[in-house]
């Protein structure tokens, strides 16, 4: 019992700084966002915020829900590109970590080129791409032209067409989730595809039938990063378009609400707060949910054989 005893306190003693830093740095955050979603906060009460009477419990919600003209606009386009993250994010890392982990000729010097972007900050990508999307002497601008003379607009002003720019100016580099991919290829035993060689499957099959199951775990944390990031992106909305022409997302308009508003809308801006929070929750149980149903359908099919 006494050894039990010391190896749970020592266990406790381990893990008390963690525990201690999580609750001072994220729990406690989290739970003010929480509670002062329904108080009355702004530049008339900036260190004493007021809760609510029961009544009006809910103000803040119904003006976000009901009368803040961007919310909407704002929820739909985060999901979008949570969308994307989790499918064009994950397809372009997954295909690339396929290929790099053939180590062709030249595999290196491509590894290095493909990181590279993920080094530099995401300001400095964003001023590239607001260069590259130039109405005047931009490439991308200069492309479109040659198909259309007539075109004198600037494609981060043009719907849809400005929510693919945004899109495609982060979405394909994937060089931190790529090299998660190749290190978790880089365990599958040399073996297995030895011996799935010798019984004649081709390097696709190969990587359908044992790559890809092997690595099903970190697939899943991937995509739950790239779903994740693309639900709160942020940078490229800020550095290209400033939320015009219906750009915008759940992240811009809580600045818009918390710093950018003379009113200092704190209070309203934790709500977008909540649904943030909330809302990325409910995208990695999703993913997870899809995940275990995929898994279970599988060996379900294997026991039936």
């Amino acid at each position: 019992m006494k050894s039990k005893t010391k190896r749970r306190l020592f266990i406790i003693l381990f893990l008390f700084p963690t525990l201690f830093a999580f609750a001072i740095f994220y729990l406690y955050p989290i739970i003010t966002v929480f509670v002062t979603s329904f108080c009355k906060w702004d530049y008339q009460n900036v260190t004493k915020p007021e809760l609510y009477s029961f009544s009006e419990l809910l103000s803040n919600y119904k003006y976000i829900f009901q009368t803040y003209p961007y919310f909407e606009t704002a929820l739909v386009n985060s999901l979008k590109w949570s969308a994307c993250g989790a499918l064009i994010g994950t397809s372009v890392a997954v295909l690339a970590a396929l290929i790099l982990s053939w180590n062709l000729p030249g595999t290196k010097v491509v590894r290095n080129v493909y990181i590279l972007p993920s080094i530099i900050s995401s300001a400095a990508m964003g001023l590239i791409f607001l260069q590259l999307y130039n109405p005047r002497y931009g490439m991308i601008a200069q492309m479109v032209r040659s198909i259309n003379p007539n075109f004198k607009d600037s494609i981060l002003l043009v719907q849809p067409a400005n929510f693919w720019a945004l899109t495609f100016s982060y979405i394909f580099f994937q060089g931190t989730t790529c090299i998660m991919l190749l290190g978790q290829i880089a365990s599958v035993p040399s073996e297995i595809y030895d011996a799935a060689k010798i019984d004649g499957a081709t390097s696709w099959k190969r990587e359908l039938y044992i790559t890809l199951p092997s690595i099903k775990g970190m697939i899943k944390t991937v995509v739950i990063l790239g779903a994740s990031s693309g639900f709160l992106i942020y940078n490229e909305i800020y550095f290209l378009t400033k939320g015009a022409a219906g750009t915008t997302s759940l992240t811009y308009i809580l600045r818009e609400l918390a710093i950018m508003s003379p009113r200092s809308q704190y209070a309203r801006a934790n709500v977008i707060g909540v649904i943030l929070i909330l809302g990325g929750l409910g995208i990695i149980g999703i993913i997870n949910l899809l995940f275990s149903i995929n898994f279970k359908t599988k060996r379900l099919k294997r026991e039936e054989e």
